[in-house]
């Protein structure tokens, strides 16, 4: 069941990252999944704002857009754009993009918290490798979805929050 709050005890991100390092799948068992096309559940997590992330719980979806179940994962060339950025010609759409490693979503939770979900891996395309990424759709449905605040969220300097996220 989605829900805005956690069960996870700990109080500081450390803690928390600890604690999401118990319960988010490995990188090798998703990448098995989707090279085999044996399909399974998978929790991840990404850090993202406040809004960004309700939006995902509310609306049971990786990017709070309307849920579709047949939207697939994304094509190469989406996530081309989405690993490499902006190219001549074709304007960059940024896509939810989870790890499998807790510990690299921290950055980007500081901007508000921590979204968890469970996804099946046919939504799924590997990412940026550096940051073990899975990248799907903003339409791909999540079986649940779990938002964490952050202790202590940060701004930059005039409440702006870190760019090209979300």
């Amino acid at each position: 069941m989605a829900s805005t709050s956690s069960t996870l005890a700990p109080q500081d991100e450390s803690g928390i990252v600890s604690a999401l390092n118990g319960i988010v799948t490995k990188t090798d068992v998703i990448a098995e999944a989707i090279r085999t096309g044996n399909h399974i559940d998978v929790i991840l997590v990404r850090g993202g704002s406040d809004t960004g992330c309700l939006a995902a719980v509310n609306n049971r979806s990786a990017g709070g857009e309307p849920r579709n179940a047949d939207c697939g994962a994304p094509t190469l060339q989406q996530m081309i754009s989405q690993v490499g950025g902006a190219q001549p010609g074709i304007p960059q759409v940024k896509l939810p993009e989870f790890t499998s490693v807790p510990a690299n979503s921290a950055k980007w939770a500081r901007r508000g918290g921590w979204l968890v979900v469970a996804i099946n891996t046919k939504y799924l395309i590997a990412g940026d490798a550096g940051e073990k990424g899975w990248i799907c759709l903003k339409n791909a449905p999540l079986v649940s979805a779990n938002y964490i605040p952050h202790p202590n969220p940060v701004t930059a300097p005039g409440g702006k929050t870190l760019p090209n996220a979300d």
